[in-house]
């Protein structure tokens, strides 16, 4: 089976490919790394055309840095997967959409939760057979901490370096952090499965507050850095909740995630002592 990952060249895209390839299917990407944009219909429909389902997961990144970028954002996220979504309906093509589960007000998740509305609508009213994902916060080997400070990376690299861990807030914030490949078995599960129509979490369901994954990271590192607490970013809320349900995936995908924090940070941590000037280098 032929599939195509658009934004397949970034930190879940590279994962899911593989992911997709052991499972047995063929997996070509689609990315502006490439020259392939989402935005660019005529070459998206040469793409799609010739596979069998789409999994959606470019689009552009960032809470307080689409603040600098709101229309390039809305057009990404929003008319980008409105191009896909077009372009599967007029051929008959399965869309699994990776979403997020926050109700945080700045452009990349409005612009994230509106997407996510239009493929659910998409499937009720147009007949699509499509699916969302709606992803926590997913971490693992490989993902970028340059410009965009997503935690875990930033977190690892700055313990690595003996640099002081940075937490906006208090630190009392609530993530729920899910393995990448764990997600990647939730897509694909999702289009194996055939649960069209259905939003489903992909998460653990176990809370941790940010303070506690920075404390736990040093613990991993045996690093001796220091926490500095910021003020709140814009575009993040003071004592945000990111916590998802993870029955809807167990009981329709018959899957729960399988890799223990614990192991899964090691591991990334890992990856990181070994690449991490190389992923700065390309962050």
């Amino acid at each position: 089976m032929r599939v195509l990952v658009t934004g397949g060249k970034g930190f879940i895209g590279k994962h899911l490919c593989r992911a997709l390839e052991l499972r047995g299917y063929e997996a070509q990407s689609y990315d502006i790394k490439d020259g392939q944009d989402i935005l660019d219909r005529a070459k998206l429909d040469a793409a799609i055309k010739n596979v069998d389902a789409v999994f959606h997961l470019a689009g552009l990144l960032g809470t307080e840095e689409t603040l600098g970028y709101i229309e390039r954002t809305m057009d990404v996220n929003i008319k980008g997967t409105l191009n896909v979504l077009s372009v599967c309906h007029d051929h008959d093509k399965p869309m699994i959409n990776l979403s997020v589960r926050t109700g945080w007000m700045n452009p990349y998740l409005i612009s994230k939760r509106c997407a996510a509305e239009m493929v659910l609508m998409y499937h009720r009213h147009l007949g699509l057979k499509a699916v969302v994902i709606k992803a926590l916060n997913v971490y693992g080997p490989g993902q970028h901490w340059g410009r965009i400070k997503k935690a875990v990376p930033t977190f690892i690299v700055a313990a690595i370096k003996g640099e002081p861990l940075s937490i906006y807030g208090n630190g009392k914030q609530i993530v729920d952090l899910i393995h990448v490949l764990d997600i990647c078995e939730i897509m694909i599960r999702s289009l194996e499965q055939e649960v069209w129509g259905e939003s489903i979490d992909g998460c653990t369901g176990v809370p941790m507050r940010v303070i506690d994954l920075a404390e736990m990271i040093l613990g991993l590192t045996n690093s001796k850095s220091s926490i500095e607490f910021k003020p709140m970013r814009k575009g993040e809320p003071p004592q945000s909740i990111q916590a998802g349900n993870p029955a809807e995936a167990l009981q329709l995908l018959e899957y729960y995630p399988r890799i223990e924090l614990i192991a899964g940070m090691a591991d990334t941590i890992n990856w990181y002592k070994k690449y991490y000037l190389e992923a700065e280098e390309h962050a």
